[in-house]
């Protein structure tokens, strides 16, 4: 499973106020549910967002996204 720090990213840009998902979306092709249902960790990225994202916040695609190993239940 892959979480995210987006909106924590989002929030801490542009002098402290803050980016808007809208912005955020338009400047990586997305919608801005998209943004709003990957902040809630409703659905996993694909990698090209995740290159976008991380190149738009000029940061590591791990600065922003985080692993995390899911056991399969047996």
């Amino acid at each position: 499973m892959i979480s995210n720090q987006v909106s924590a990213w989002r929030q801490k840009r542009e002098n402290g106020k803050g980016i808007r998902k809208a912005h955020l979306a338009r400047r990586l092709g997305v919608s801005r549910s998209y943004i709003t249902r990957l902040e809630q960790g409703k659905i996993q990225p694909s990698a090209e967002v995740m290159f976008r994202i991380a190149e738009y916040f000029g940061c590591k695609i791990e600065d922003v996204f985080q692993y995390t190993k899911v056991e399969a239940a047996k």
